[in-house]
C-alpha cells in the first residue's frame, strides 16, 4: 500500500487545480496544473518571492503575486482573478490559506474557468446579485451616491443613501462622454464597434462602482496608441495612483463607506484630464492615468507628468465628507514614460507599479519615476533576500562581541553581542545590509531566538572556564518585532534553564522605536522579563522618539548614549552639553549610562569628567569573534 506521502504527491500531481506552496513568502513547490495556468516551468516558480518582483518574470506570475499580496493585505482568503494571456482573458478563482505558526506557510490554489462565485467576489455576477466589498481584485456593483462639488474644497454629499437610480444617473452619466469617445476610437482602428454591446461595455470595459474605464480597456487603449503611432517618435506617460493607508478606512468604517470614498476620489480625478487622456480604475484603491502625448521629448514629458501628478495629489487631498465623517487622503504616485513601441502595455503597467512602490518606500504621499536603477535595486534586494533565507537554513550567522569597559578603571564589564552574517564565500555582511530584510520578512524572530540561545551558551562556556565575573553582563539586542513575539519570554526562560545561566548576566537592549507601541503592554512585558532577574538598556538614546518621561515609566536599568553625541564630545560644546543633560536625568532615575562609539582617548577623558559609567568603541576594541573576546576576558 502506498504511503501517505506518495498518495499526497499523486493527488497533487494529478489535480485539475493549480497549487503552489510558499514558506516565508518563497515558493517551495508547485504542481503541473499551476505551471500550465501561469505558463511557467517548475524551475521558474521555485524560489520566487511573493514580496519581491523581477521585471524579467512572466506577466502572469507578476500579476498572481500582486493578487496574493493584496489579498493578504485585505485579509481575504479567496478572490476572482482575470488572467490575461495575450488577447484572451481566463477567469481563475484564487483560494489562499495561511498555515503554520504566524502564517509562515501559505498555499495558493488556482481554479480556472470559473463561471460563478461565492463570498466577497463577483466574477460572473448578475446585476441583481448582492454588491461585494471593494478590494484590489474586483469592481463591486455598488451604487455611487449623487453628489455636488463643495466650492470650499471638499466633496459633500447631496444624499447618503445608495440606489440603482443614483448609480446609473451619476456614475454612468459622468463618464458617458469619455466612454463613447474611448470606444469610438477603439472601434475605428479595430473594425469592431464595441458601443453596440452595452453589456460588454459595462462588464468588461468599465468599472461598475466608479464608471471609469477598466484595466482591460486601458490596456487596449495603450496597444491601439502604439499601433497608430508606429514609426513615430512618442513620449507617453502612465501614472499609477495608489491611495495611502486606504485599508484603514475599510477596517474602521466598513467596505460600504470605503466604496463611497473611492467613488468620490474617482469624481475628483476624472475632470482633471482632457479627452486625449484616460483615467481607469485598476483595482480597489488604485487608479491609472494614461497620457498619450505627455511631451515632445522625455525631458518635457517628465516635467508635464510630474506637474499633473502634483495636481492629482492635490485633488485627492481635498477633504471627502460622507455620513458625517471627514476623510483626508494622500496618494503615492508612480510614473512610467513610454518612449518606444517595444514596451508592451502590460510591461508598461508593471513599470508604473514598480515606481509607485518606490514612492511608498520613500515614505508615501510622494511621486517616483520608473528608471532602470529602481529595477536593478529591486533585483539586488531579491537576490539578497533569497540568499538571506538560505543563510537561516544553513546557519551562516555568527555572534561577535564588543567589550564594554568601565570608564574609571578600564575593567571589562561585559560586552554587547552583535549579529554577523558570514556567507558561503566567507564574506561578512554588515548588519545594515541584512537586518532590515530580517525585520521585513519576519525572519528576525527565529534568528533572534538563536541569538538568545547562543549568547547563553557563550556565557556558560565563560563561566566554566572561570572567565565570567559576577559584575559582567552580555547585552542582547531585541528589535520591536522580536519584542512583540509572544514566545519571547518562553525562549529566554528555556535558554537560561538549558545552559544553567543566571538571568542577571543578561542585559536586553531595545531602541526608542519601541516607545511608539502601547506603553502599558511594553511595561508589562519588560516587567515579566525583569522578574526573571535580567536587565534592560534603552539603546541609541537621543536620536529617535526620545521622551524623558519614558525613562520614568519604563523599567530600564541602563541607558546607552548614541555615538552621534560622543563622536565630537571633546571638541563640540553642544555635544558635551547634551551628554551632561542625559547623565543628569539618568542619575535622577537611577540609571547607569554607557557611551557608544568612543574612538579616542580625548573623548574618554571627557566621559570620565562628566561621570559616565561605561563605554564601548574602537578606542578599546571593535566587535570581535567570540574567541578574541575570550582572550580579552582571560587577560583581564
Amino acid at each position: 500500500m502506498s504511503s501517505k506521502a506518495e498518495l499526497y504527491k499523486l493527488l497533487l500531481e494529478t489535480s485539475p487545480y493549480g497549487t503552489l506552496f510558499f514558506v516565508y513568502g518563497i515558493c517551495v513547490d508547485s504542481n503541473p496544473k499551476a505551471q500550465e495556468i501561469l505558463g511557467c516551468d517548475k524551475r521558474t516558480l521555485l524560489g520566487v518571492s511573493i514580496e519581491e518582483t523581477e521585471l524579467s518574470e512572466p506577466l502572469a506570475l507578476i500579476s498572481l503575486k500582486q493578487q496574493i499580496n493584496s489579498a493578504l493585505d485585505d485579509g481575504l482568503s479567496h478572490l476572482d482573478w482575470q488572467l490575461e494571456n495575450g488577447d484572451t482573458t481566463e477567469k481563475v478563482a484564487l483560494h489562499i490559506q495561511q498555515l503554520g505558526d504566524g502564517g509562515k506557510e501559505l498555499t495558493v490554489t488556482l481554479i480556472p474557468e470559473l463561471s460563478t462565485t461565492t463570498g466577497d467576489n463577483r466574477a460572473g455576477q448578475d446585476s441583481s446579485d448582492t454588491p461585494s466589498p471593494n478590494s484590489k481584485f474586483d469592481s463591486p456593483k455598488l451604487e455611487g451616491p449623487a453628489e455636488t462639488i463643495n466650492t470650499g474644497g471638499g466633496y459633500a454629499d447631496a444624499t447618503d443613501n445608495l440606489s440603482e437610480a443614483s448609480h446609473s444617473s451619476e456614475a454612468n452619466h459622468l463618464s458617458e462622454a469619455n466612454r463613447e469617445s474611448i470606444l469610438g476610437k477603439l472601434s475605428a482602428s479595430s473594425g469592431t464597434d464595441r458601443r453596440h454591446d452595452p453589456e460588454l461595455d459595462r462588464d468588461v470595459y468599465f468599472d461598475s462602482l466608479t464608471g471609469l474605464p477598466s484595466r482591460q480597456l486601458l490596456i487596449e487603449t495603450i496597444r491601439e496608441h502604439q499601433e497608430e503611432t508606429a514609426g513615430e517618435q512618442i513620449c507617453a506617460a502612465l501614472m499609477l495612483v495608489d491611495l495611502d493607508h486606504f485599508k484603514d478606512i475599510n477596517d474602521s468604517w466598513g467596505h460600504d463607506v470605503g466604496d463611497q470614498v473611492l467613488f468620490k476620489v474617482a469624481r475628483a480625478i476624472e475632470p482633471m484630464i482632457d479627452d486625449t487622456a484616460m483615467v481607469a480604475r485598476m483595482s480597489g484603491d488604485e487608479f491609472m492615468l494614461f497620457f498619450p502625448q505627455a511631451g515632445d521629448d522625455p525631458k518635457q514629458g517628465a516635467v508635464n507628468a510630474s506637474a499633473m501628478a502634483r495636481k492629482i495629489k492635490e485633488a485627492i487631498a481635498n477633504p471627502i465628507f460622507y455620513d458625517g465623517n471627514e476623510f483626508i487622503l494622500t496618494a503615492s504616485v508612480g510614473i512610467a514614460l513610454l518612449t518606444d513601441h517595444e514596451t508592451s502595455a502590460e510591461r508598461a503597467l508593471q513599470y508604473a507599479d514598480t515606481a509607485m512602490y518606490e514612492a511608498k518606500r520613500k515614505g508615501r504621499n510622494g511621486i517616483a519615476f520608473f528608471d532602470q536603477s529602481i529595477s536593478d535595486k529591486a533585483q539586488r534586494q531579491i537576490g539578497l533576500n533569497t540568499r538571506l533565507r538560505k543563510a537561516v537554513d544553513n546557519q551562516e550567522f555568527a555572534l561577535y562581541v564588543q567589550p564594554q569597559i568601565d570608564v574609571r578603571d578600564g575593567k571589562i564589564m561585559g560586552g554587547e553581542a552583535l549579529l554577523r552574517w558570514v556567507n558561503a564565500d566567507r564574506v561578512t555582511n554588515m548588519p545594515s545590509e541584512f537586518i532590515p530584510l530580517l525585520e521585513s520578512s519576519g525572519l528576525i524572530v527565529d534568528v533572534g531566538h538563536w541569538v538568545i540561545r547562543t549568547a547563553c551558551e557563550y556565557i556558560r562556556n565563560f563561566l566554566d572556564e572561570g572567565l565570567w565575573k559576577d559584575h559582567m553582563r552580555l547585552g542582547i539586542n531585541i528589535s520591536p518585532r522580536q519584542f512583540n513575539d509572544p514566545q519571547l519570554l518562553d525562549v529566554i526562560e528555556h535558554s537560561l534553564r538549558s545552559y544553567e545561566v543566571d538571568p542577571r548576566y543578561l542585559n536586553f537592549e531595545v531602541t526608542e522605536s519601541l516607545m511608539i507601541e502601547d506603553v502599558d503592554d511594553v511595561v508589562k512585558k519588560m516587567s515579566s522579563i525583569k522578574a526573571l532577574g535580567a536587565q534592560f538598556s534603552i539603546d541609541d538614546f537621543g536620536i529617535g522618539y526620545s521622551s524623558m518621561i519614558y525613562l520614568k515609566r519604563l523599567p530600564f536599568d541602563w541607558l546607552k548614549i548614541d555615538r552621534e553625541f560622543i563622536h565630537n564630545i571633546h571638541s563640540d560644546a553642544d555635544s558635551r552639553g547634551v551628554v551632561e543633560a542625559i547623565l543628569a536625568v539618568s542619575k535622577q532615575y537611577g540609571l547607569h549610562v554607557t557611551a557608544e562609539g568612543v574612538e579616542d582617548l580625548a573623548s574618554l577623558e571627557v566621559l570620565r569628567q562628566v561621570g559616565c559609567d561605561t563605554y564601548q568603541g574602537a578606542h578599546f576594541s571593535m566587535p570581535v569573534p567570540v574567541e578574541q573576546f575570550r582572550n580579552y576576558l582571560a587577560a583581564a
